[in-house]
């Protein structure tokens, strides 16, 4: 406003600020090892990758997810949806989400569902953008999306809706 004076303005040692921001050190296309693969997929290889790293929770939309894999998968031939995954880097179960694994039984039991709990290291959460060939975020409410800011960061192309920062 015109009646604040710039000496009642904090000084630049006053102030400081860290935006959101990712590594590209850290977040880049890398080659991902085989045993890492073998850890998330076990023996089995897939064509297609979709991805989602989410908390369990509603506002995250997890249901949402399964069920949209479910209609793309309905739409290819058997032999073509059985090569594809729903990788889920989140709780399969939360006090505060849903039972994921039940919804998938009851609702999506032809899908591919692999869900991934582990606490992983800058470079395991980079193979995991890697191994991706889409990361979806469905989010109803989401500030920044760091999830799919990583995926861009390796080159991965993201599914979101216009909400908050993912605009």
């Amino acid at each position: 406003s015109s009646d604040v004076c710039s000496s009642d303005l904090p000084q630049d040692w006053q102030v400081s600020y860290v935006p959101h921001g990712i590594n590209s050190n850290d977040y880049k296309k890398v080659d991902v090892p085989e045993d890492f693969k073998k850890k998330i997929f076990g023996d089995k290889k897939y064509d297609f990758v979709l991805y989602w790293s989410n908390r369990n929770i509603r506002r995250k939309q997890p249901i949402e997810v399964i069920f949209a894999f479910k209609e793309f998968i309905a739409k290819l031939p058997k032999e073509k949806a059985d090569k594809c995954v729903l990788l889920m880097h989140t709780q399969p179960v939360d006090d505060n989400g849903t039972d994921l694994p039940k919804v998938i039984e009851d609702n999506a039991p032809e899908c591919n569902v692999i869900f991934d709990d582990n606490k992983w290291s800058e470079v395991e959460l980079n193979y995991l953008y890697n191994l991706a060939d889409v990361t979806i975020n469905l989010a109803s409410n989401e500030g920044f999306g760091l999830a799919t800011a990583e995926s861009i960061m390796v080159g991965k192309p993201i599914i979101v809706n216009v909400t908050g920062g993912m605009q």
